[in-house]
């Protein structure tokens, strides 16, 4: 039976964070002797360079006081992760980890040493090409922050992983797995990889960091920080984020990760299997958390053909560049697996979109600096209700 700790925590206060880290491992099983000599891949979400009160970024406080444990417990932490479009270099810097990296003497991953990862018992996707370091790795700590998403519904533990795979593939995965279910579905079949496709299975221990997270549309910019006041902790990723989600009062059946996850039965089949430990679930639920309205009219409702131009420009949301936010960066161009994104004209002041070539993957509105691209409905979308 999966154990997923739950603890109240409403400050990054340093002294405090340790405590209920330590704790939460501890509630779960964890003894932290493990460190000791080992080599312990940390795994944040820095998904692009972003201050730490815009809730997208693991928080660097609690960054921190996980690298701390380690060392204080004969372990060796590496930072691995790989941002969409920016450097790793630029990320640490501007997410405030630099200062940490320095003085704690974290050791930095190289993002463009990859290999491949096999897992014979995924539905699609056997092979994946993952970064290096997690082949060397004794012990991986997965450090989500709990955050609304517009095709996955969340982002958490599961979704975390998807920072395995080196920068600008991941655009081409959304390329590939072109729907909310497709895409739902690969993130499990890398999940199940990390768990199960190594020659040498490694622990890997999900610490979540929802004390200040986002609800709306999230995970960039353009969602909107809150506080949920609590740290999570489990070995088991859709467990940790199936309670995630109940504490956030969200509709856990819109979160594809979590369902589709009791379906494989990567360790847990159903709530019912699942152990929390600390508070309880009804006590740290809230009851007004806003999720994200991206994906909604891709439910299992509707299978009919949403594969032309002419229709899905009609009926399903697009993302819509601001003016008056846009600076022309052009990080959305960069990071278009699709190709649908060239450069302003004219009296266009914004990027132009071919949206006969737009897969609605969103990531564009993901990664946008400003937030200024938001999705905008078809015309003919209240046909759908949405």
């Amino acid at each position: 039976m999966p154990v997923v700790s739950l603890l109240q925590c409403d400050t990054y206060d340093n002294d405090v964070l340790k405590e209920r880290i330590c704790r939460s491992l501890a509630l779960t099983g964890f003894d932290l002797s493990r460190f000791r000599d080992a080599r312990v891949v940390v795994k944040p979400n820095l998904l692009m360079p972003a201050k730490e009160d815009k809730a997208i970024v693991t928080h660097p406080e609690f960054f921190r006081a996980v690298i701390q444990i380690v060392r204080e417990n004969g372990g060796m932490p590496i930072l691995v992760e790989s941002p969409a479009v920016h450097s790793l270099e630029r990320a640490i810097k501007k997410s405030g980890y630099a200062d940490i990296v320095e003085s704690e003497g974290v050791t930095v991953a190289d993002p463009a040493k990859t290999r491949i990862l096999t897992f014979d018992g995924a539905k699609k996707f056997k092979h994946i090409d993952i970064s290096e370091a997690y082949f060397d790795a004794d012990i991986i700590l997965n450090l989500p922050k709990f955050k609304t998403h517009g095709i996955t519904y969340i982002t958490g533990a599961v979704k975390l992983l998807f920072g395995a795979i080196p920068g600008l593939e991941k655009s081409k995965m959304h390329l590939r797995c072109s729907t909310p279910e497709a895409f739902s579905e690969f993130l499990l079949d890398l999940y199940g990889a990390m768990n199960y496709g190594f020659s040498t299975p490694k622990p890997i221990i999900h610490l979540m960091d929802a004390i200040a997270v986002q609800e709306g549309e999230g995970p960039g910019p353009a969602g909107i920080p809150r506080r949920l006041n609590a740290v999570l902790a489990g070995e088991n990723g859709i467990a940790v984020d199936y309670v995630a989600a109940m504490i956030a009062g969200l509709d856990v059946n819109k979160a594809l990760t979590v369902v589709n996850g009791f379906a494989r039965d990567y360790g847990v089949a159903s709530p019912d299997e699942i152990s929390v430990l600390g508070e309880t679930v009804e006590a740290m639920r809230v009851n007004d958390f806003v999720p994200a309205t991206g994906g909604s009219i891709f439910s299992n409702m509707f299978r009919w053909p949403f594969n032309t131009p002419f229709v899905k420009n009609l009926l399903l949301d697009r993302p819509v560049p601001r003016e008056d936010r846009c600076t022309l960066c052009y990080q959305c161009r960069k990071i278009c697996a699709s190709g649908a994104i060239s450069e302003s004209s004219g009296r266009i002041k914004t990027p132009v979109y071919d949206y006969n070539r737009c897969i609605r993957c969103f990531c564009c509105l993901e990664i946008c600096p400003e937030a200024a691209i938001e999705k905008q409905k078809g015309r003919l979308q209240w046909i759908l209700g949405g």
